[in-house]
């Protein structure tokens, strides 16, 4: 019971539901629903890309939100690249059901994976993951028990769920070993066969920008990391530099032209 509330505390704030829609933003989409564990049954938005529709990213959320408070994220990254977006709410978050724990976000995104390549086509090798936050966690063990995508892009993403009990609630967990081995990604990422991507902000206030780093540093290459100066948690994706990251790794990874089709539109 008492790690449930240390979960609860650390992790999971879903948020309301508004009714901001993909087609608020001009986006095309497809809402369909897949069946996780029981009592799961998950929401998905798939944006179909403007360029790039050989290529589809998988989001996976962070700790906080759900699918319509991400369609201005979600707009960005289809400008950007070009490639299609399939996003998912974990159980508990948006209009999914369920409730949330470490355990249960692992086998929504197993589901919502398998959905993906049913309903959609996507196949690992024109797959690319892109994680937030909690949800390079989930990502990270996603590719660890299943198969490396294309490549993964994380986005501010802890080393351990027990460096973040350590670092926010020292007393509460006890240094962070009341947290266990929970979202142990710095153990699990050197299994990940794919480029790597890490994104983060030098002054992010929730997630220290050392957890990248230490992340990186566990991590196959091939590895980048691209630091964005002065930027927080909340604002990383604000940066040009990160969008000149995304699209100059993805060009890397798939031989793509989204750096130069980012420059036209500027």
């Amino acid at each position: 019971m008492f790690l449930g509330i240390l979960e609860r505390r650390l992790l999971f704030q879903p948020q309301p539901v508004t009714d901001a829609l993909p087609t608020d933003m001009g986006m095309e989409f497809y809402e369909t629903w897949c069946e996780s564990e029981p009592g799961h049954r998950l929401q998905c938005w798939f944006v179909p890309g403007d360029r790039r529709t050989d290529l589809t990213w998988m989001w996976f959320g962070g700790a906080g939100g759900n699918l319509s408070l991400r369609v201005g994220e979600f707009a960005a990254v289809r400008k950007h690249t070009g490639a299609n977006i399939f996003g998912f709410d974990y159980g508990g978050f948006g209009n999914s059901r369920g409730r949330a724990t470490v355990r249960s976000t692992a086998a929504d995104a197993r589901a919502a994976l398998a959905h993906l390549e049913k309903n959609y086509g996507a196949e690992p090798g024109n797959t690319l993951f892109m994680g937030v936050s909690m949800g390079a966690a989930v990502a990270i063990r996603l590719a660890s028990e299943t198969f490396s995508p294309l490549g993964m892009a994380l986005v501010a993403p802890f080393a351990s769920l027990r460096d973040m009990g350590r670092l926010a609630y020292p007393r509460l967990t006890w240094s962070g070993r009341l947290v266990g081995d929970r979202y142990n990604s710095v153990k699990l990422v050197d299994r990940i066969d794919c480029p790597l991507l890490i994104l983060h902000g030098t002054d992010d206030e929730v997630v220290p920008f050392s957890q990248g780093t230490k992340l990186l540093d566990a991590a196959r290459e091939p590895k980048q990391l691209v630091a964005i100066d002065t930027a927080g948690h909340m604002n990383v994706g604000d940066f040009p530099e990160f969008w000149e990251g995304v699209c100059g790794w993805m060009d890397q990874v798939v031989g793509s032209d989204t750096s130069q089709a980012m420059t036209a539109q500027r």
